[in-house]
């Protein structure tokens, strides 16, 4: 029992109560103690209002996780036009560190990682109906570099150890390679955040395509689960220069030609960046070479294996003696918004399913249907 001039009514500058008439008394225990007596004036003053408030309604949750419909599309056919080009992977690390028997290795151990950012003004035109191009024009993916991947990379001992250079479906997830992969492969769409749709068009359109691809190829093999590691690609991206993740040398010079030196310098960091451009040396991706912490998250930036520096993810440089590209083109958003149709000069390229005039034509090849590019596509129509 609070003493005198310590009770809560006292504490609060409120008047303290009187003591009740004699015949309202009962033992001492029952005595209601000042801060108690006023909160029972307060409430019959009230109207004796103590109806619990009515909990609030349940908050809506994320679109429910749907498998992407890969009984349209053969696994070769999505790897294809999603997959890494040019770059072999080591499949199906099992989750048990010991298994070493056939094709499934020991669970991996990585050194490096490899946020791949697309310039999509360059990857729209070839992909006019998928969804992330469809409303490019006025978009943040406009004149902003987006995320394509964050991938574990092998240094170049563990690549030439592992005889390839990343690891892919680890923890036993072979199965999401299959036509029939379960419901398992897939992250829950309330696991990506909801800025990714800003930063990763990608994974929130034509039914979370992307993040179906890119989570159990890679982000399995990071010992992160699938927020963490959707919300560590997002961090990777903003902590690069420039406005969120673009130097300004990208954004000032759109639809213009850049020196590659440049480029180079506007990252901050010679040897942890790479470029690819297509064969007209207009700039696809950025490649961005990060360390890996404790907890399987990126860390800081790194020099690029030479796995990396020398394979077609820095295409526009190719020799560093005389690179292909001494001057890269950073196209602009084409008419229309999203680039015009007809056959694309990267159909059958890695990232590019095979010219098509046809449906049929793309059915007997193992993809879905021929889209306004020109080009066969494992997407389906929305």
């Amino acid at each position: 029992m609070d003493g005198p001039g310590r009770g809560c009514g006292a504490r609060r500058g409120l008047r303290t109560l009187e003591p009740l008439p004699t015949r309202f008394r009962g033992r001492e225990s029952m005595r209601l103690p000042p801060c108690l007596a006023l909160w029972a004036c307060l409430v019959i003053a009230q109207g004796c209002r103590t109806h619990p408030t009515a909990p609030p309604e349940a908050t809506p949750t994320g679109p429910t996780a749907t498998a992407r419909p890969l009984a349209l599309a053969t696994p070769e056919a999505i790897e294809f036009e999603f997959g890494r080009p040019k770059a072999t992977a080591c499949n199906c690390f099992s989750p048990n560190p010991s298994a070493t028997d056939g094709w499934v290795c020991a669970t991996p151990h990585f050194g490096a990682y490899l946020l791949a950012l697309t310039w999509a003004p360059n990857f729209c035109p070839g992909h006019p109906d998928k969804g992330q191009c469809e409303q490019l024009d006025g978009s943040f993916a406009a004149t902003h570099l987006t995320i394509h991947g964050l991938w574990p990379q092998f240094n170049d001992a563990e690549a030439q150890q592992q005889k390839c250079e990343y690891p892919a479906f680890c923890g036993g997830l072979c199965e999401c390679r299959s036509s029939a992969a379960p419901a398992r492969c897939f992250p829950d769409p309330a696991t990506i955040p909801e800025d990714m749709g800003k930063y990763g068009p990608g994974y929130v359109t034509d039914n979370f395509f992307l993040a179906n691809h890119e989570w159990p190829k890679h982000g399995s093999c990071t010992g992160m689960d699938s927020r963490t590691y959707f919300t560590s690609s997002i961090e990777a991206l903003k902590s690069l220069p420039g406005e969120e993740g673009t130097p300004a040398v990208l954004r000032d010079n759109i639809g213009k030609g850049v020196a590659l030196e440049e480029l180079i310098s506007a990252f901050d960091a010679r040897g942890s960046i790479a470029f690819r451009c297509d064969e007209r040396c207009n700039l696809a991706e950025v490649g961005a070479c990060f360390g890996v912490g404790a907890q399987g998250k990126p860390t800081t930036r790194i020099p690029c294996p030479q796995n990396v520096m020398t394979s077609s993810t820095n295409s526009c440089v190719g020799d560093p003696q005389r690179p292909r590209c001494p001057t890269v083109k950073i196209q602009a958003v084409g008419p229309g918004g999203g680039g015009g149709g007809g056959p694309g000069p990267t159909c059958g390229q890695p990232g590019q399913g095979p010219a098509c005039t046809s449906d049929d034509t793309c059915r007997t090849q193992g993809f879905v249907r021929c889209a306004k590019s020109g080009c066969c596509t494992t997407v389906p129509k929305p």
